[in-house]
């Protein structure tokens, strides 16, 4: 990535932008892409604004290899079925992080007790991937927004009301393995985001596609989307860029005399 870009990159996030993404379902949502549960999530990342382009790829018909996961910067993966091939999916989508992908990972994969319908491979029971301590089961009956543990968070940024819908499906546990940290809850404690040690995972704990799918889903009157969209920004590194610009953990003076600095380089450049 040369300077230039990197500059670019870095204002537009400062001043509340984003980077264009390439990003992709990555499903067992559904037996066809055009089901609701599909569409309908992607008009959500759609209607964001904040990406180039949004795919769907259904894992019921087929198994991407990590080279056609590399042709995304980040994936959104869940299933309420079962993937066609769970074991090789887990493999790739393994290789895939390790190449640097972007990978969030939503119920039910990450809490279905169903056989296979977790990511298997070399992905299951591995922490560097798992985020969420899966295949302990789910939660359902209306709930909401809790606590915002880490407010600062990029991929909570604008999150204020959350409203799971009647369903409102959610881990039943609150673990999370070594290294991993909770974001926010729901408003009974259960997690709702969490980052793994490898913050190029980001698991939520809600089931993606909203109430234009169905009436018992996340409301699509709250802010279901801006998680969505921002936990795939998080994922393909977006969201390491944030205003403490010269890195030091503190926002200082010097962090606006770096903004002054690439703001400068970039007019030199167009001049």
């Amino acid at each position: 990535m040369n300077r230039l870009f990197t500059s670019t990159m870095t204002l537009a996030l400062v001043s509340g932008g984003a980077v264009a993404q390439d990003v992709a379902i990555v499903a067992a949502a559904a037996t066809s892409a055009t089901a609701s549960q599909f569409v309908e999530t992607e008009r959500v990342l759609i209607d964001s604004g904040v990406f180039d382009s949004v795919s769907i790829i259904n894992l019921t018909e087929t198994t991407p290899t990590a080279d056609e996961l590399a042709d995304f910067d980040s994936i959104i993966v869940w299933t309420n079925t079962t993937p066609d091939d769970p074991n090789a999916f887990g493999d790739a989508l393994a290789d895939y992080v390790d190449a640097g992908g972007g990978v969030v990972v939503a119920v039910f994969a990450n809490s279905s007790t169903t056989t296979d319908r977790d990511i298997a491979g070399r992905w299951r029971g591995n922490p560097e991937y798992e985020v969420i301590v899966p295949r302990t089961g789910n939660e359902s009956g209306a709930a909401s927004l809790g606590t915002i543990l880490e407010p600062d968070n990029p991929i909570v940024a604008g999150v204020t009301t959350f409203f799971g819908g009647t369903s409102s499906f959610r881990p039943e546990v609150t673990d999370l393995t070594a290294g991993s940290r909770a974001i926010a809850e729901w408003d009974d404690g259960r997690i709702l985001v969490a980052v793994g040690a490898n913050e190029r995972r980001v698991d939520l704990g809600f089931y993606p596609p909203p109430s234009t799918s169905s009436a018992s889903f996340w409301d699509i009157g709250t802010d279901g989307g801006l998680l969505l969209s921002q936990a795939l920004l998080f994922a393909a590194g977006s969201g390491d860029c944030r205003a403490d610009l010269d890195g030091d953990g503190q926002l200082t003076i010097f962090d606006f005399l770096e903004f002054q600095n690439l703001f400068d380089e970039i007019g030199r450049a167009h001049v």
